[in-house]
């Protein structure tokens, strides 16, 4: 019903804000975490707002970004959640660690929200865990993916190159003539598909998704690089998204 208010910030309470719009004040129940990034008052603020209607009362819920917005209806669709509860979970934490918790399935962390049990925490990553993986796969820009995974080939190339040197004890320039042809031909073989184990090639599209989600979580593109790396030993070649992603949030929790 109401998308968004623009207009003038002339005060805010404990959990909400008053907003000046051509004359007419709205209250509007945002959550703390929003407070720091607010304008002082009398400047203009845009917020974008969820609209909720009850028999007895009409209350707008607040937020400075759309996906904060749609993140926030995604929590009311969980059986058992309501906007107060949706509003005191994005209050404890930002938006981007509820979310990481969720596809983790760190269930400990989500019962560090007040008001959040286990078996509420449980329902949460139950019930949103693959609509995030979905929805973060496709906020990801092509561009992106072509370049990331054009630096991912690039570092993998890189390392083959300096193991070979390792194990030559040469650099390129001081190998002959025959001993560059048989280099060449090792650093060929080394870089073949059936020489290197499937579950180290960075080009399988498993492995390319999950890297993509973390960026589309927050992460950089050496923090998921990394991430992945480690998480390498322990996911199998047939590994879905899911499993690389799993493994690669559990490698960054424990860093």
């Amino acid at each position: 019903m109401i998308a968004f208010l623009r207009g003038r910030l002339v005060g805010r309470g404990e959990d909400c804000l008053l907003v000046d719009v051509s004359g007419v004040g709205y209250r509007v129940f945002v959550p703390a975490t929003l407070f720091g990034s607010l304008p002082r008052e009398g400047k203009e603020v845009l917020i974008h707002t969820y609209f909720h209607l009850r028999e007895d009362q009409a209350q707008l819920y607040g937020f400075l970004s759309e996906e904060e917005l749609e993140f926030f209806r995604l929590l009311l669709e969980v059986s058992g959640i309501g906007p107060k509860v949706g509003l005191g979970i994005l209050s404890s934490f930002s938006a981007t660690d509820v979310q990481r918790a969720i596809i983790s399935e760190d269930v400990m962390a989500l019962t560090r929200i007040p008001g959040i049990g286990r078996k509420t925490a449980q329902r949460l990553v139950i019930e949103l865990r693959d609509k995030l993986l979905k929805q973060g796969l496709r906020i990801v820009r092509v561009a992106v993916e072509r370049q990331e995974t054009a630096e991912a080939e690039t570092a993998v190339a890189a390392t083959i190159d300096t193991s070979t040197v390792t194990e030559t004890g040469q650099t390129p320039s001081e190998v002959s003539p025959a001993g560059s042809s048989e280099a060449s031909s090792s650093r060929s073989k080394k870089k073949s598909p059936a020489s290197v184990p499937p579950s180290r090639l960075w080009k399988t599209t498993a492995r390319d998704d999950a890297f993509l989600a973390l960026q589309s979580l927050g992460y950089s593109s050496n923090e998921a690089r990394d991430a992945l790396i480690d998480a390498a030993p322990s996911v199998s070649p047939e590994a879905d998204v899911e499993m690389w992603l799993k493994a690669a949030l559990k490698s960054l929790a424990s860093k």
